[in-house]
């Protein structure tokens, strides 16, 4: 994200990053503008914060300060370690707010894709790649597993505003292979249609990405999976996509709603 805000492409309007000092800093924030009308949520939450931090010491000190966070609106911290996650937790729960969907060692599997990870796969006859426009968020939020009204204006920004994205169509005009790139720099919303599965069509898409990633200078695609969807675990384990170990990282979520006060 940090990168992508540098260079001017693809980036997340109205948030902003803080460090707790500079330049040595040891915690790096991505936080919503205060009632900025540009700001677009992103699915699932109206407030995300998304968290790197060195310590858990460091990261405790930082939410603590007054000028941290907007505690009377909802937060989703977002691909927090797993190592920090309990500071998060720790400190909702001093406010008042326990997250019942979040588990213990339930957290993101990272995975690494580079074109050598790959093998590149010809689309048969009869599909082609083209060009997903805005005018497919309706399907792609209708067709991902966690799509929902609150996911369509994501959608439709990012294809708006051109984010990487590769798409698989029938000759008539149909798209029925994609996946998608968010503002984190992760791909996601993988998807095949169901009448053309078992053509290679994933690894397919998943190759033209990476391409057109390194073609922009980031030479590796990110995704994430939990470790209780089988189905994806086994998608990327055939892509050859590389597992970081969760001991050396994995990534969690935790969602603060604050406490009604009367």
């Amino acid at each position: 994200m940090v990168r992508n805000r540098v260079n001017g492409r693809w980036r997340w309007p109205g948030t902003e990053f803080v460090v707790d000092k500079f330049p040595d800093y040891s915690v790096l924030m991505c936080r919503p503008v205060k009632d900025s009308p540009e700001y677009i949520p992103w699915p699932h939450a109206t407030n995300i914060v998304t968290i790197f931090a060195k310590t858990p010491e460091t990261l405790d000190a930082v939410i603590r300060r007054d000028d941290c966070l907007d505690w009377t609106r909802p937060i989703m911290f977002l691909g927090v370690d797993t190592g920090c996650v309990h500071v998060i937790k720790k400190r909702c729960e001093e406010l008042g707010s326990r997250d019942p969907n979040w588990k213990e060692d339930e957290y993101g599997i990272l995975y690494l894709l580079h074109a050598s990870h790959l093998a590149k796969s010809d689309l048969p006859e009869g599909l082609q790649f083209g060009e997903i426009t805005e005018n497919h968020a309706q399907q792609i939020c209708g067709e991902w597993k966690y799509g929902t009204a609150e996911s369509l204006p994501f959608s439709r920004y990012i294809l708006r505003n051109r984010f990487p994205s590769s798409g698989v169509f029938t000759q008539d005009g149909r798209l029925v292979a994609y996946i998608l790139y968010r503002f984190d720099g992760m791909m996601f919303s993988g998807f095949v249609h169901p009448d053309v599965r078992r053509l290679g069509l994933f690894q397919a898409v998943n190759y033209n990405m990476v391409e057109k990633l390194a073609s922009s200078g980031q030479d590796v695609g990110l995704l994430t999976v939990e470790p209780f969807n089988a189905g994806s675990l086994a998608s990327n384990a055939k892509l050859g996509a590389k597992k970081v170990d969760p001991n050396d990282y994995g990534h969690e979520c935790y969602k603060f709603t604050p406490v009604l006060k009367f």
